[in-house]
Parts: structure tokens; sequence; C-alpha cells
């Protein structure tokens, strides 16, 4: 193939969500770089959650681009989108090869392979493994799926046969993060997120998200682990760097850092702060996919707050020192609520994550758990229902113990109110105590007064209360195949 490859990725979207916000498909973003960086590739990014008809989106998108190769990401929420998008890609360009990536392709690739429109599920980190499966489009054109040449590419799972599914030995993690481009901020439209509530709760603004590093050294059983087991880390100057070209592109803005655990290295993100400061430069920055907080030190919140503090998120999981220790998180709870007490008084913006439902967990250790979030000086809490995604430890812990339910369904895996109970209680007392943490945490004339003191943006907060106590607290499914589903203003 003599002209340079042209590669669409389709984010997906679940049209069954409960959460509305939303941020720029990072992920893809990262591959589109790396595919201009490396061969010069023709790329275009499709985020469906900007489309009133996303079935129309795809197909229109592969009939206009004419890619040599689509990919898709998503997480298992998202996957029904996917499956549709690989059938609806197939049927507008006959033959073009559809690789499937992200948090699902990772956790579950032979759900996704299944389905005979999708050709390869990339596992884990997708740069080096979509630049290789490119070339082999390129260099073999129909005949780059046959499985004597895919079963030498490290971190996929392919076809070896009709109905069969293979895993091929995992790819080794990229060490030197700082060789990967920045983002291709050009491949979306980042102006268009700016009109949407975003991960982190502080409101319609400008703003970019960043990865400053991938992985974590600690084994969660309940985590996937899409960018693997160990931390890796960006320089401080290239985080630097990346900030100031987005400030120059784009003026001011605020920033959300996505990593699974930026303050491992403590003195690295403190070199990030000062490297800020050095350049003049004072984004707000959110952590809203969460930090360690029992790492965290005074220090760092100090920084931090010189810097622009938006706000953090502190996953705690679990109260109850047996269940930290049984899923492998083995937080220190002591010094968790030091930090939050230490974030809540140089006036961050703080909440916490908190997880109901693990295997064994007793009604006791849910009620301790509820009492840790409504005795913090937490802003905000989010319940969630743990989520045995397959291939993790817990997934089998819930198998063993017959807790899996019958007929579940990938849209069943959100963040709020999945049908999954693995403790000891019944499905109707775990129900109850889930739906009674959020009025127990909420319904507090102290919080609710801090909340309003301390929060930088109030115009939504009536739309948040509504959609707390109508929509997280709620077991309530949505037919992803009902027309109404695909209409993105029920997003």
């Amino acid at each position: 193939m003599s002209s340079p490859l042209r590669v669409l990725l389709v984010k997906s979207r679940s049209l069954a969500s409960k959460v509305t916000g939303t941020t720029p498909p990072l992920g893809l973003m990262c591959l589109s770089s790396y595919l201009k960086q490396q061969r010069g590739a023709l790329t275009r990014i499709l985020d469906v959650k900007f489309s009133r008809d996303p079935r129309a989106a795809v197909t229109d998108a592969v009939r206009e681009f004419a890619p040599d190769l689509v990919g898709l990401s998503g997480l298992t929420a998202e996957a029904r989108l996917m499956h549709e998008a690989a059938r609806l890609a197939r049927e507008a360009r006959p033959g073009v090869p559809v690789v499937a990536g992200g948090p699902h392709a990772t956790s579950d690739p032979e759900e996704l392979l299944a389905d005979p429109a999708i050709d390869v599920a990339v596992r884990g980190e997708g740069e080096e493994t979509l630049l290789e499966l490119c070339d082999l489009v390129a260099g073999h054109g129909p005949k780059w799926a046959e499985p004597e040449r895919l079963r030498g590419v490290r971190g996929i799972a392919y076809r070896p046969a009709p109905g069969a599914a293979a895993r091929t030995p995992e790819r080794p993690f990229i060490a030197d993060l700082d060789r990967l481009p920045f983002p291709d901020w050009d491949a979306v439209d980042l102006r268009r997120f700016w009109s949407r509530p975003s991960m982190a709760t502080i409101g319609i603004r400008p703003y970019a998200t960043m990865f400053t590093s991938r992985g974590c050294p600690y084994h969660c059983t309940y985590c996937h682990g899409l960018f693997g087991r160990k931390f890796r880390a960006r320089s401080p100057q290239s985080v630097v760097d990346e900030v100031a070209e987005l400030f120059r592109r784009y003026g001011p803005l605020d920033l959300e850092f996505l990593d699974d655990i930026a303050n491992f290295d403590g003195p690295r993100l403190n070199a990030i702060f000062s490297g800020l400061l050095a350049r003049g430069l004072h984004p707000r920055i959110s952590f809203p996919n969460g930090i360690r907080a029992d790492l965290l030190e005074r220090e760092t919140i100090e920084l931090y707050c010189r810097v622009g503090a938006g706000e953090v998120s502190v996953p705690v999981e679990t109260a109850s020192p047996r269940l930290q220790r049984l899923i492998h998180k083995n937080l220190d709870l002591d010094r968790v609520r030091r930090s939050i007490d230490l974030l809540v008084d140089h006036g961050v913006f703080t909440r916490g994550f908190f997880m109901l439902g693990f295997p064994t967990e007793t009604k006791a250790e849910m009620l301790s758990t509820i009492r840790f979030a409504t005795r913090s000086r937490l802003h905000l809490a989010l319940f969630f229902a743990v989520n045995p995604f397959k291939d993790t430890p817990i997934f089998a812990e819930y198998a063993s113990r017959g807790r899996q339910p019958r007929g579940a369904a990938t849209a069943d895996y959100e963040y709020f109110g999945a049908p999954f109970n693995g403790s000891e209680v019944s499905d109707t007392l775990f129900r109850w105590l889930y739906r009674s943490a959020y009025y127990r945490f909420y319904l507090d004339p102290v919080r609710a007064a801090r909340i309003v003191r301390d929060r930088g943006y109030w115009a939504d907060i009536p739309k948040r209360v509504s959609r707390l106590f109508c929509n997280l607290t709620s077991f309530r499914k949505v037919d992803e195949g009902d027309a109404r589903a695909w209409d993105p203003e029920r997003w």
C-alpha cells in the first residue's frame, strides 16, 4: 500500500448509562498521534457522544472517510454499541478490518470475538499493538488476519478458526512514556466537550484531559489493569511542556489528570507543580479518577493549591480492614481520614468513592463503610455496586460463590445501581443499604452548607440533586435496543 493508511477510530458510548459526565476520548487521541508520528497515517476520530443517531454517524463516517482499518474503543458497559459499529462498518465497507480495544477488549476479548464483524481484540496498552496491526494491513491487504500472521502479534486476542478465540502473549508495556507524542487534539473538537459536564463536578468550562503516568503497582482484585501493574511516569518536564502547549493553543483552561495513581511518586508530582509555577502556568487541576489518599503529603497539597486546586477524588472503597486486605487495596484508613481533613482544610473540593457488595461482605461491614463516609468531611460521596469484570480475581470469586446474576448483559456493568451483589446480605437488603448510603450522606444540612460554601460552580446544583436521588440511587435498566435510547438528550 503506497498511500498513507487511513484509520477511523470510533469511541463507543453506553446508551443506557446513568453517568452524564463525559470527556474527550483521550486513549484514541493518543493512538491517533502515535500512528501519525510513526507511519504518517491519516486518522479520524468519531465520538458518538455527539451524534443524535450514532448508527447513522458510523455509517456516514465509514462511507465518507473510506478507512483501511476501523478501530473501536469502549468500556464493558459500552460494548453493545461497539458491536453495532462493527456491523455497520462492515456493511458500509465490506471486508474492512475491524479492531476493538480499550477496557472491555482487555477484560473480555472473547465476548467481542464471538462477533464475526470484529477481527481482533487488543489487550492492554494499544499504541505499539495497533501500529503492528496497521503494518499487517498495509503489507498483506485482505490476508492480514490469517492466523499464522496474527499469532505473532503480542497483546491481542484473535480467531484462529471460525468460532474460536485465542490470546497471544502479553506485550511489554512502553517503559519510556516521554517518547510518545502528545495526544492528537486536532482529531477532536475540544470545545464541544466544554458544553457538557466532565468527569469532575466543577461545572461547564474550558478544560483538557491528560495522562501524566500509566499503571498502578497495587493489585486490587476488581481492577482489570489496562495499563499494567507497574507505575510508569512521564517526566515533570514533559508534563509541563504539554500544559504549556495546551495553553498556547487554547488559552488558559482547566486540566483533569486521569492517571490511575498520579501521586504514587510524590516528589515527581511535586516537581510537576513546581515546574508549572516556574513557567507561570496556573491551570485549575482536578483528579477525577482519584489519588491514593494514604500517600498524600501536606507539601503536595500546598503546592497543588498554589498552582490551582480543582477537585480531588479519594477512592476509599471499603472501611473494613478485613476487606481492604481481601481486595488487596490495603489502604491505611487513618491516613485517609487525615488526608481528607487536610484537603478540606486547604479548601479543596473533595469527593470519595465507595463500593458496596464485595464477596463475603457483611451488613456490619457495609454499615461501617457508610459511617466512614457520613462522618468524614468529604463534600461528595459516590457509592458503587461492585462490578465483577471478566478476567479479574473478583470475577472468579463471584463465579465460585454462584453470585453472578443470570442473563447479565454488558450494559449491566454500570457505575451506579449495577445488578451485582456478592455480599452476605440479600439483594433486597443490599439495595436498601445502597440507597440509604446516599440519603444518609447528602441529607445532612452541615454538609449541604459546606458544599455550597466550597463549590466554585452553583448553577447546576438543582439538576445534580435531582439526578442524585432519581438516578444514582435507582436500579432501573434501560433497553439499549429502544430507539429512544439513541437520543443523546437522554444520556
